[in-house]
């Protein structure tokens, strides 16, 4: 018989926050295991098929007295034994915000530069793409991408520039080829917006962080509080993220929680993630997947 083997429920999650990557596994939400800590504030992360998770550092907080023109944020492979950095990018990961994985490239949306940097893990190289115009003489975060969703051959990418948001769709090809073509879709919907999905009925939804609730362009909203931000499928419900309103200073330690919800959306449970700072994305992982272990967190469930 094989010893100190855990057998763990399916699925867990991965939680991103402001101080480390904790993973949870929802039927048992009494405490966290860090899985990686120490490079500032963790925002994106992208599970693989191969037992890896990639995840994005920016090597600073909120709080840090750095310029976003000055960040140089870096992507880790993470797998059992620990974080591998990738090559360095071509150009700065600046206010590196979400993270995806499709057709086997890392898409990471850097905020200050209005560009999504795309990573090719095969060959190691970095290429760059604007979805829109971005002038010689305008000021950097002016649409402030953040999150992505990938349909068929369509890349969704949400964009609020601090205020009204939009849900804009591009061909993923001219994506992939670095080339700035003009919407194939296009959904105001949220304010501060964070986050794209499908509602049970189709319809597309986001986290209208700025408001304190999630919606879709049905006009669906379900109230959370707080500063919504990060949200992940389960096979019985969804899992959403939700920080404190805080000023920026005051971010980096507060306490943050997971609310879990039925496929109905009613509020089945709460989860406190103490002194984490803010939860910046949530994903899903097979239980079984091996990750680093270098610390407990307790968590408080209601």
């Amino acid at each position: 018989m094989t010893k100190n083997v855990k057998i763990y429920s399916d699925p867990h999650i991965l939680v991103t926050t402001s101080q480390s990557v904790v993973r949870i596994d929802p039927l048992s939400p009494r405490h966290a295991s860090v899985i990686e800590a120490g490079r500032g504030l963790y925002y994106g992360l992208a599970p693989t098929t191969d037992n890896t998770v990639w995840i994005g550092a920016r090597h600073s907080h909120v709080s840090d007295d750095i310029d976003s023109a000055d960040e140089a944020g870096r992507l880790y492979e993470l797998h059992a034994s620990g974080a591998n950095k990738a090559s360095k990018p071509d150009h700065p990961l600046r206010d590196l915000h979400g993270m995806a994985m499709h057709r086997d490239c890392i898409w990471l949306t850097c905020s200050y530069d209005d560009a999504v940097a795309i990573y090719r893990p095969t060959s190691q190289t970095w290429s760059r793409w604007q979805p829109l115009e971005v002038s010689d003489n305008s000021q950097p975060d002016q649409y402030h991408f953040n999150t992505l969703l990938f349909e068929a051959d369509l890349v969704w990418v949400v964009a609020h520039c601090r205020g009204p948001s939009w849900l804009l769709a591009f061909s993923i090809d001219a994506a992939l080829a670095g080339r700035t073509t003009p919407p194939v879709k296009r959904v105001q919907l949220g304010v501060q917006a964070h986050n794209i999905w499908r509602h049970t009925d189709g319809t597309l939804c986001t986290c209208s962080s700025g408001e304190g609730k999630l919606i879709s362009e049905s006009g669906w909203e379900l109230p959370t509080g707080g500063f919504p931000r990060g949200v992940s499928r389960l096979p019985d419900g969804w899992v959403v993220g939700v920080s404190e309103l805080k000023e920026r200073n005051e971010r980096d330690f507060s306490d943050a929680k997971l609310l879990f919800y039925n496929t109905d959306w009613q509020l089945l449970n709460e989860v406190v993630l103490p002194k984490v700072g803010m939860v910046l994305d949530i994903a899903t992982i097979p239980a079984g997947l091996q990750l680093p272990h270098v610390g407990a967190l307790p968590l408080a469930a209601s």
